[in-house]
């Protein structure tokens, strides 16, 4: 079904498109100790730490993957005045992205979601506990004014849209409304972790199976695979998009388009011995994205967007992929038709 020169042409024509990322920025935390004892105070290991890592997380990791696969993304966010944000904008400003379009304020402290992970430097490490700090941030009229407008620049000069809700209050219908309705048949895809639903007009949704459900008011519990189709043609009215592409964790992905087609069952890239799926679901839609932004069909970038997913996996913490690691997962296909 898909065509390895074709789908190495999509992924050299991601190189340089511009891709407008609005939404929430979150700090991913990652902060490594090794076993030191059981504490006296309680029944409980005591770590030493080594290091301390604050990495690009929620939209940012979107934000991150689209420029490793060779793409120009714009951020349109907000990030509190704290250290975390700080350490979020010198990341993105090394690499060279444009972040005049991210709005820093007092009253908003940036959402971070800390990992305490216990192991030796050479050894592999498990995560212990997890705790995050959230906020909502909440739009003055002013505020909106000046997303609006920045919204319909960057949509009239980029390539394609991605909006990325992970609840924070930074994403709002009636901004995200400046995408969809300035695109211009530019392609517009949406990932909402809890209101899917409030962002009709997108091009496509990349949601997992558990928001789709929820989404769709449909359980997948029992009879899952004979009811996906009905979770996705529900989300399809209710969003009036073209596509809808529901990653299914070990059983890979199911893309449904808006004209009929029967389903496009994707099957796992890689091997079912995930090490971390931290951030995996924002590989997805950056590659899926840039491969729309590039002139794939909603069926070749969902093929990309597998691999994306099935490589990033295979990482530890927050991580990229590349448009090199991309591409050499291309070539070692053999299902691909020559």
């Amino acid at each position: 079904m898909f065509a390895r020169p074709r789908l190495l042409q999509i992924t050299e024509a991601m190189k340089g498109k511009l891709v407008v990322v609005y939404g929430d920025i979150v700090a991913d935390r990652f902060v490594y100790g090794t076993p030191k004892r059981i504490s006296r105070e309680a029944p409980v290991l005591i770590l030493r730490q080594y290091r301390d890592d604050v990495l690009l997380g929620g939209g940012g990791n979107a934000i991150n993957n689209i420029l490793a696969l060779g793409g120009l993304p714009i951020p349109v966010s907000v990030l509190g005045r704290d250290a975390q944000a700080d350490q979020l904008i010198d990341r993105m400003t090394s690499q060279g992205i444009d972040c005049s379009g991210i709005l820093r304020v007092d009253r908003y402290q940036t959402p971070t979601k800390v990992r305490i992970l216990g192991g030796f430097p050479h050894s592999s490490r498990q995560q212990i506990v997890r705790y995050d700090i959230e906020d909502t941030f909440d739009v003055t009229e002013e505020e909106s004014r000046r997303f609006g407008a920045l919204l319909r620049d960057q949509m009239s000069m980029c390539h394609a849209g991605l909006i990325s809700d992970y609840g924070y209050g930074v994403v709002t219908p009636l901004l995200a409304a400046n995408l969809t309705v300035f695109a211009s048949r530019k392609p517009i895809t949406l990932d909402s972790r809890y209101n899917l639903l409030r962002y009709p007009d997108v091009s496509a949704a990349t949601p997992n199976e558990e928001e789709a459900a929820a989404a769709a008011g449909i359980s997948l519990l029992d009879n899952g695979d004979d009811r996906i189709q009905e979770v996705a043609n529900a989300l399809r009215q209710s969003l009036d998009c073209e596509a809808v592409l529901i990653t299914r964790g070990s059983r890979g992905m199911a893309l449904f388009e808006k004209d009929g087609r029967a389903p496009i069952l994707i099957p796992v890239y890689g091997t079912d011995q995930v090490a971390d799926v931290t951030g995996a679901g924002d590989t997805v839609i950056a590659t899926f994205t840039l491969a729309l932004a590039a002139g794939a069909s909603y069926a070749e970038a969902a093929k990309l967007a597998n691999y994306g997913g099935g490589i990033v996996v295979m990482k530890m913490g927050t991580a990229t992929v590349s448009n090199d690691e991309l591409r050499h997962a291309i070539e070692r296909d053999e299902e691909l038709k020559s």
